[in-house]
């Protein structure tokens, strides 16, 4: 890290929470929007479940003979409000997105300038130790990928969260079991994925300090061709390039490797909730307990 600070000691959550509220305080207005959105993005898929599930329970009812003919007649209104809210939901996600890609961006410059007004203020051992490529890739590289978690972090992660809670409570409401079953599954799914993040994190970081390496190389070797042709040292030029670029491959590997276990880990755990899901939801159909619409909605 460039500037290493006391609160490096400090859990991530904390950290992370500093991060945000550091960059993200001179954009209020933006991240109040985007709030909004997302709220008001949540309430719509919470709401589209609900009204499949009375089109089908409607659909069903009429076919078996259980509601009149004439409860028919509702069905294309049904369908005009699932139509509806689906566009509805999209329109805010799509809004949702450019303002936390808004957001993102100026979060970055403003790290982007208090990097490089840091680095400006460190005497001279430190930028005798490394490179400008190395440096660059520090300050512009490292940043942007920070550029999606200030984008994507309220998109994906809170309204993920906002959207979680309110599945869950619909769940409780509907069949404490189901709730319950549903409930456990969430939290055993956290407690995985935190501790995988041990397993990704590590990886991610020396695949990181890899790329430096490679930029500040091959920026080193740009400015001084000069004397590297002079001297007949291109042979070892290419020689430690190669050399510099098997680390680089090898830490990069291993972090896409850290990072399939994470993906595929949470890929497992979506499967096995689906099978937790529909089996819960035929069971319950079986015993009469809930309807083939309250079914569809908990899927």
């Amino acid at each position: 890290m460039i500037a290493p600070s006391s609160s490096s000691a400090a859990p991530p959550a904390r950290r992370y929470g500093a991060l945000l509220g550091r960059y993200l305080a001179p954009q209020r207005g933006r991240a109040l929007a985007l709030a909004a959105f997302l709220l008001a993005g949540s309430g719509l898929q919470l709401a589209v479940p609900q009204v499949l599930r009375r089109f089908i329970d409607t659909a069903t009812g009429v076919a078996s003979g259980a509601l009149p003919a004439t409860a028919a007649d509702g069905l294309a209104g049904l369908a005009g409000v699932f139509l509806a809210l689906a566009l509805g939901t999209q329109v805010l996600s799509g809004v949702a997105t450019v303002l936390g890609a808004a957001v993102g961006w100026t979060a970055t410059n403003l790290l982007r300038r208090d990097l490089l007004d840091h680095c400006l203020r460190l005497d001279m051992t430190f930028h005798a130790a490394r490179t400008s490529g190395e440096m660059i890739e520090r300050i512009d590289g490292d940043v942007t990928a920070l550029s999606d978690f200030f984008a994507q972090f309220a998109v994906r992660v809170l309204g993920g969260l906002l959207l979680l809670l309110g599945i869950l409570v619909l769940l409780w409401r509907e069949d404490p079991w189901l709730g319950a079953a549903l409930t456990a599954f969430t939290a055993l799914e956290v407690v995985v994925m935190v501790r995988l993040r041990d397993v990704a994190v590590p990886a991610t970081t020396r695949e990181r300090e890899a790329a430096a390496q490679v930029f500040g190389f091959v920026e080193e070797r740009l400015t001084g061709i000069d004397d590297v042709r002079a001297n007949g040292a291109g042979a070892h030029a290419l020689h430690r390039f190669v050399a510099v670029m098997r680390t680089f491959f090898t830490d990069t590997r291993r972090a896409w490797m850290a990072r399939s276990v994470v993906w595929l880990t949470t890929y497992g755990l979506f499967v096995v909730g689906v099978l937790v899901t529909i089996g819960s939801g035929i069971q319950l159909v079986l015993v009469g307990a809930i309807t083939l619409g309250t079914a569809y909605m908990v899927f």
